[in-house]
């Protein structure tokens, strides 16, 4: 774990401007388009006898659509690095653009699954989560069908689960607290809500291209090591 992190902090500073001229480019946009779908369904929704729940599940699905098209150059990126392929941000980009449409299809049924199995009190929302979590990555690692990559995802988590939890949890955890501990200090001097919003854009553009490029790495290392794992049967006829 030390070695991809240290690897992922490399690739990140040593890439530092051409990753944030892409998260601009590429996320920004998908979270401005998110703040303005759902501060319309929240407006659209305020009358109705239960308005906070048809506004937080909207901002839910859409949040969970957005993300999962936009770590897809990033996902690209860090493979194409690692095959010492040449122009990665152009051939990343590149590939999030021929993919977005089908990669839009998934994230809504995606989102869409998520959202479902929460309502069955939570955790079946969490497993379908996690099974289909490795989908994007599978097909940017060239995987073409949607059905192979969500066999090989299910397939992945399953065997390492553990380990995928504790850091995705990890990282999510470690965002959310630096989020609520800026979030907190800027309301000592202010409560305008476009204030928070910029912070926020801003700081989720910086932060979501470490993150996939994270998780990437350990992707490409738990795929490395299913590579070289030896069958039971080929030790037993040896």
């Amino acid at each position: 774990m030390k070695r991809i992190l240290s690897n992922s902090i490399y690739l990140y500073s040593s890439k530092f401007v051409p990753l944030s001229c892409l998260s601009l480019i590429t996320y920004v946009p998908l979270l401005f388009l998110h703040t303005f779908i759902v501060n319309i369904i929240y407006s659209q929704s305020r009358f109705m006898e239960y308005p906070g729940v048809v506004g937080d599940a909207a901002n839910g699905i859409f949040m969970l659509v957005f993300l999962t098209i936009a770590q897809v150059p990033f996902i690209k990126l860090t493979i194409l690095y690692h095959e010492d392929e040449e122009s990665i941000f152009k051939k990343s980009l590149g590939f999030s653009m021929d993919r977005m449409i089908s990669m839009y299809v998934f994230a809504c049924l995606y989102a869409l699954c998520v959202f479902l199995g929460g309502l069955l009190f939570v955790i079946p929302g969490l497993i379908v989560l996690f099974l289909f979590y490795y989908v994007p990555y599978f097909i940017a690692d060239g995987v073409k069908s949607y059905k192979v990559a969500i066999r090989k995802s299910v397939s992945l988590v399953k065997k390492r689960f553990l380990i995928i939890l504790v850091i995705i949890g990890a990282i999510t955890a470690i965002q959310l607290l630096f989020e609520n501990v800026l979030f907190a200090f800027i309301s000592f001097y202010t409560d305008t809500y476009f204030v928070f919003l910029f912070t926020k854009i801003v700081l989720q553009m910086f932060i979501l291209p470490f993150q996939v490029i994270l998780v990437t790495n350990m992707f490409i290392d738990i795929k490395i090591d299913q590579t070289n794992e030896i069958p039971t049967h080929t030790l037993l006829k040896s």
